[in-house]
């Protein structure tokens, strides 16, 4: 077998960042969606020369990469003073505004949009303002790349870039702009990821929400909506004048999404969400601590380089935001934790979400599957959901 990211000499699990593909010159690798729901890249060995390239950009084979020791990076929450920007973003109307900059400073806004047509998540470039918008709200599964990643990797022309991604997508990036002595060509921001679960389960659930709606596309879905308030995930679907929402307590997705057992296997013990040194700016929701009351959404800023600093710094005055401490932003993120990966319940889950079963009888059996105090603890959550948000958002914390 020729050198390249298929060899198994890799030390770590694929996350499927898709660069592998964008800096094969003989574009002999292609990445495709396996049979559990996760993009994986294919070899045409015809055409692999077995250069290697590819394996130096990728994170598999990286024997040096490690969690970060160094944590005094500057630190704030971020609020956008824009009550429209707050109410229609994730979080506290971080990236919108340092994407608009971007745009204004010559670069190119590479973001995740999500394709009608396909329904799935890919990675697109903007080059004009009104193109943002594609790119507003989480989407919580993982994004197609290659094609944005390639066009971006073989522009000869010096057009420069602003990447928005994953922390495996960033390192991967960074990897290839370090290779190739281009790091000045790109400002990269990545968000605190939990990990990203099969696409499968997105289609299982899409596919319960146009049974019950008898809908077969929609208009619009909004991904992360605050209709519940900052604290909850919620979709928002659109369909011409029909507007609705997911559950507040039992929403079929995010169940399985949070309970870990339908993740990507790279995503259990994923080093590129423990460190900061790849990028420039880390971005996400600032939970816990002092705003576990808020309901409008904060973000969370890590600024770990100059040209972080600065382009933040530039947009500053768009924001109240406050200095925070690094410590209290990790605490309720997964930075630096893995998650518990039993794998008996995983390929449980992943076979029923590859099947013919529908969403709810896969989390009525992946409920079967979880302990008892596990099932006790989400029957309570839901139940307290019904509180005031004043009294269940206090309560939630004994809940963590």
């Amino acid at each position: 077998m020729k050198r390249n990211v298929c060899n198994p000499e890799a030390l770590r699990d694929c996350t499927g960042c898709g660069i592998c593909a964008s800096v094969c010159s003989f574009d002999a690798i292609k990445i495709k969606e396996d049979r559990m729901g996760f993009y994986r890249p294919e070899i045409n060995e015809a055409l692999c020369t077995g250069c290697s390239l590819c394996t130096k950009v990728c994170y598999r084979f990286d024997g040096e990469i490690s969690v970060e020791e160094q944590e005094d990076h500057e630190c704030y929450s971020a609020v956008n003073k824009n009550d429209e920007e707050l109410r229609s973003a994730s979080s506290g109307a971080v990236s919108i505004e340092l994407m608009r900059e971007c745009l204004k400073r010559g670069y190119y806004v590479v973001g995740v949009a999500y394709d009608y047509s396909l329904n799935r998540a890919v990675t697109r470039i903007a080059k004009s303002e009104n193109e943002l918008e594609q790119f507003k709200g989480s989407k919580y599964f993982q994004s197609y790349t290659a094609d944005a990643f390639k066009e971006m990797a073989r522009d000869k022309s010096g057009q420069k870039y602003a990447v928005f991604g994953t922390p495996c997508q960033i390192y991967a990036v960074s990897k290839m702009s370090d290779l190739k002595a281009e790091s000045d060509k790109y400002i990269l921001v990545d968000i605190f990821c939990h990990g990203c679960p099969s696409l499968k389960l997105w289609d299982k659930y899409l596919e319960k929400i146009k049974e019950q709606k008898n809908i077969d596309r929609f208009d619009l879905i909004s991904f992360r909506s605050k209709t519940h308030g900052w604290h909850e995930y919620c979709f928002d679907f659109v369909k011409g004048a029909q507007h609705f929402s997911s559950s507040k307590y039992n929403d079929a997705f995010h169940e399985i999404f949070f309970g870990k057992d339908a993740m990507n296997e790279a995503c259990y013990d994923c080093l590129t969400r423990s460190t900061v040194v790849k990028t420039d700016i880390r971005m996400g929701d600032f939970w816990g601590g002092r705003y576990d009351l808020n309901t409008k959404g904060v973000s969370a800023v890590i600024i770990s380089s100059e040209k972080g600093k600065e382009l933040f710094d530039s947009v500053a005055h768009k924001f109240y935001f406050d200095r925070a401490d690094f410590n209290e932003i990790i605490s309720a993120q997964s930075y630096k934790k893995a998650h518990n990966l039993d794998n008996n319940r995983r390929n449980s889950v992943l076979s029923m979400l590859s099947g013919d079963e529908g969403i709810d009888t896969v989390v009525r059996k992946h409920r079967r599957m979880l302990s008892f105090k596990t099932n006790v603890k989400r029957n309570l959550k839901s139940i307290l959901k019904h509180l005031p948000d004043s009294i269940y958002l206090r309560l939630k914390k004994k809940l963590r």
